[in-house]
């Protein structure tokens, strides 16, 4: 999971490199979330068509919902998550 508060822009090198990560990632079964991330990126993200491989319900409005959105799909258990 990334939490992508701190992230203001996205411009076409990022979002390339976005692309393929999220390809290789996919390819291992493993796929890219996002927490907290501001609109303005969120279009940014859409403008270059990046949900054609991140699914566009691995963006969460907290790193909470994420979390908690993993556990309910994984049937993960546990206590708070730390960094």
């Amino acid at each position: 999971m990334v939490a992508a508060e701190p992230i203001t822009d996205v411009d076409t090198t990022s979002a390339d490199m976005l692309h393929e990560l999220d390809v290789a990632l996919n390819a291992r079964g493993v796929h890219l979330v996002f927490a907290e991330m501001k609109d303005p990126v969120r279009r940014k993200i859409d403008c270059y068509e990046l949900t054609r491989t991140i699914d566009p319900a691995h963006f969460f409005p907290t790193v909470d919902a994420a979390v908690d959105a993993f556990r309910r799909e994984s049937g993960a258990q546990g206590g708070p998550v730390t960094a």
